[in-house]
């Protein structure tokens, strides 16, 4: 049995990797027809068109290795990594926007000790949090009001929206957007994703966040060896930031946010591409 289910999946890895081979020549083609297509413009508007098209490419290129076995799979953490391409070297970022939190679903508890490690008295954070909620329409004594610009009561579509709610400052707001997603869809967060400062503000409320804390602190010390990473989750939203330098100065920066569905006919889910 063990002998069949190695081969199944000697098949599997070999099937996938010549699906990457195949979709990888694909995004090759495209971009130095994209490149070819644009040798006419000027030459400033031409770079920049080159480099738009490598930096697609190499968001392509990630996607298809988070897909493939987990030795290829890319960092997760945010980890910049380089996917060279056609003569040029893109620095990629992947991040698993499980390790953050979710401005939408967040409960009370956690929004509250957000915005107390961010600096704001106990009454503040409470006031504020309270327009959060309120904005989401989802909860607090006065959740009927109107806290937003317009009094929304609608989910976030994205983190900047948040400088809309009454008592969030430009400064604040620097603070606690570095921590805050849309894209998560949970309540809670995957603490093998998280980062340290995520992981602080679950320390009071969750003792598998300060153990999470710790250990990831110990790693980034060198007192102990990172823990293996997970691997690719399916279902999970990830952002994917590829920068791309040429000539001249030259720089181009894409940002991508998807969701991995699992479902063969639809594997992707892409939320923006910008």
């Amino acid at each position: 049995m063990d002998r069949h289910r190695a081969a199944s999946e000697r098949g599997i890895a070999i099937v996938a990797a010549l699906w990457a081979a195949a979709m990888f020549a694909i995004v090759t083609l495209s971009v130095s027809q994209i490149v070819r297509a644009n040798a006419g413009m000027a030459h400033g508007r031409a770079q920049v068109a080159a480099l738009d098209a490598v930096a697609d490419a190499a968001i392509n290129i990630t996607i298809l290795s988070m897909l493939g076995p987990r030795p290829a799979q890319p960092p997760l953490n945010a980890t910049a990594f380089t996917v060279p391409f056609e003569g040029h070297a893109a620095r990629v970022r992947v991040r698993d926007e499980a390790g953050l939190i979710d401005l939408n679903l967040a409960p009370l508890p956690v929004l509250q000790q957000l915005l107390l490690g961010a600096g704001l008295d106990p009454g503040a954070a409470a006031a504020v949090t309270e327009r959060i909620l309120d904005w989401r329409g989802s909860g607090g004594p006065h959740s009927g009001g109107a806290s937003g610009a317009g009094g929304h009561r609608q989910r976030f579509q994205s983190v900047t929206e948040l400088l809309r709610v009454d008592g969030v400052t430009p400064a604040l707001y620097r603070r606690v957007a570095p921590l805050l997603t849309v894209y998560s869809q949970t309540a809670g967060i995957s603490p093998a994703f998280a980062d340290l400062a995520v992981l602080n503000v679950y320390r009071p409320l969750d003792p598998a966040a300060e153990a999470a804390w710790r250990r990831l602190e110990e790693e980034q010390a060198g007192l102990r060896a990172p823990d293996p990473s997970p691997g690719v989750a399916v279902g999970h939203a990830f952002t994917i930031t590829a920068e791309v330098a040429g000539a001249d100065a030259a720089r181009v920066v894409r940002t991508a946010t998807i969701r991995l569905t699992g479902r063969p006919d639809d594997p992707l889910l892409v939320y923006r591409w910008e």
